[in-house]
């Protein structure tokens, strides 16, 4: 009897060990990130507390394995650094668990040596809504890219709920958004192969449109606008930086915030927080005794707080990069002040409710209604001769292209990669008259308003392609740059003077442009 019950001890504990040892497995990624000429940063998420090792090597045949050991955090994340590896070399790698392999062999190529000429292309874009097929990535993996930037509203947390701060009161409801992105098929898919880089914008962080302690609320109700700062804990900014650096394979460049550079060849990108370090959107309207709104800028109100903005300045000013990309969530382009203009002037209700200061109040998160911050930027590289800088920006929903005859610098917008789209800048040229994206764009001498995407091709120091592509594979518009590009001395815009005509095309049009405006607590869908 005793040696039966002895037996019977023994098969449980190997039943333990058979669970313990074969039932962990990965449940999201692994996704590669913060990739340089000599590491890379990955990241998967396990069902349970684990340890393991990640086995890289430079050939498919593993015969001449790198080790790197890992345990999973409390949040049964692993997030391990890849370090002396080789420049421009493809590495495949395979995990393992517990002495069992748990998933297929995936790759990833580190990048060139810093200043090292190269001929390349990456894509990026913004606004991937879960309501979305992710058809879209099976044709920008056809492209075969360096890597992929996400330049934001990829989380949409508030999309979940009805309390808009719900997932950002901890790091574990942030861990259940970041889950639902690493699930899209055609995205995983694609990062098996492609390095990816991400920066958040409002539709990942506390709430629509927020700042550094507040969000921005616009109601309307009859014909009264009211725009209000709703302010935050801060502790609910904490946790969007912690989620990112805890969920994401990121560079983490500066302690505690997300902006951050990384190099590749003769380029370097410039990731900028334009969300979580910004003065409120709101405080640059305030009501007359007529009940209408008035805009005007106040002194300090800054895009990128003093700290962030000297670090993009600083890095500007030393990068040896033939190409340099400012990375924004948000648009650029400072023209943008000549739509703002018209929905001041036309405050009386639209068709739809709304108000042409509802509509004013959600253009005011753009760089534009940031002079302060647009104009150092402008005139510290006009000054310093610092030549071919390009924005790549997102947010809008839609696709397009300006020279810098209008952004300022060069700017390719790609904010659509699932999501409605917005039809922005195919109102503005076609109804409103106003010619801020001279390059082309959705809806700009076509009718393409399909998911899409931006498309960057570097020709070594001679050119670079910017394109946006649709879902399909079809080319919206393009622009090639030539080396040697210096952006203007930055010009204030005074408020645009408006015909009888254009009011009557204001009127007929702010309604479709109202539409762009998503914010979820504004009282008017």
């Amino acid at each position: 009897m005793k040696t039966q019950k002895l037996n019977i001890l023994f098969f449980l504990w190997l039943q333990l060990v058979f669970i313990n040892d074969f039932s962990q497995s990965i449940t999201y990624g692994p996704v590669v990130g913060a990739v340089t000429d000599h590491s890379a940063r990955i990241v998967f998420f396990t069902d349970q507390s684990c340890k393991g090792d990640i086995y890289l090597s430079a050939n498919d045949g593993y015969s001449k394995n790198i080790s790197f050991p890992f345990y999973s955090d409390p949040f049964n994340v692993v997030k391990i650094e890849l370090k002396d590896l080789a420049p421009s070399t493809v590495y495949h790698y395979r995990i393992v668990i517990n002495n069992r392999e748990t998933k297929t062999i995936n790759s990833f190529k580190t990048f060139p040596k810093p200043n090292e000429i190269s001929n390349f292309s990456f894509v990026f874009g913004s606004c991937t809504e879960q309501h979305h097929d992710d058809s879209i990535f099976i044709e920008m993996q056809k492209h075969n890219p360096a890597f992929f930037l996400h330049l934001g509203d990829w989380l949409y947390p508030d999309n979940f709920t009805t309390d808009p701060f719900y997932f950002t009161q901890n790091l574990e409801r942030l861990k259940t958004v970041y889950e639902k992105r690493y699930a899209m098929p055609n995205l995983s898919k694609m990062l098996q192969t492609t390095p990816v880089d991400y920066i958040f914008d409002d539709e990942d962080g506390v709430c629509d449109d927020f700042s550094k302690s507040s969000h921005c609320v616009i109601r309307v109700t009859g014909n009264k606008t009211d725009i209000k700062e709703i302010p935050y804990p801060d502790s609910l900014r904490r946790n969007i930086i912690k989620g990112y650096q805890q969920f994401f394979p990121g560079y983490n460049e500066v302690k505690d915030e997300v902006y951050h550079s990384f190099v590749y060849g003769n380029c370097e990108f410039f990731f900028v927080d334009t969300r979580s370090t910004r003065s409120p959107n709101g405080e640059v309207f305030y009501k007359k005794k007529n009940g209408r709104w008035n805009y005007k800028v106040p002194k300090g109100h800054q895009l990128l707080d003093s700290a962030q903005l000297q670090w993009l300045l600083t890095k500007l000013q030393s990068s040896k990069a033939d190409w340099k990309f400012i990375v924004s969530g948000t648009t650029f382009n400072k023209s943008y002040k000549k739509v703002l203009d018209i929905c001041i002037k036309e405050q009386q209700e639209l068709p739809n409710k709304m108000t042409g200061a509802y509509i004013a109040a959600s253009l005011a998160s753009m760089w534009f209604a940031y002079p302060e911050t647009q104009k150092k930027l402008l005139d510290v590289c006009n000054r310093n001769k610092i030549k071919n800088v390009i924005v790549l920006s997102g947010d809008a929903h839609t696709a397009a292209i300006d020279d810098g005859k209008n952004s300022g610098f060069p700017e390719l917008m790609a904010g659509g990669l699932a999501q409605k789209n917005s039809k922005l800048a195919s109102i503005i040229k076609n109804d409103l008259r106003l010619n801020l994206w001279n390059r082309g764009g959705q809806g700009i001498h076509n009718n393409n308003f399909n998911d899409a995407f931006g498309q960057v091709q570097v020709f070594g120091r001679d050119s670079v392609k910017l394109s946006a592509i649709d879902k399909y594979g079809t080319e919206i518009c393009s622009y090639f740059l030539k080396d040697g590009f210096i952006p203007k001395k930055y010009k204030l815009r005074k408020n645009l003077k408006i015909t009888f005509g254009n009011k009557i095309r204001a009127l007929k049009n702010l309604l479709k442009i109202a539409l762009h405006h998503r914010n979820s607590n504004s009282g008017v869908q």
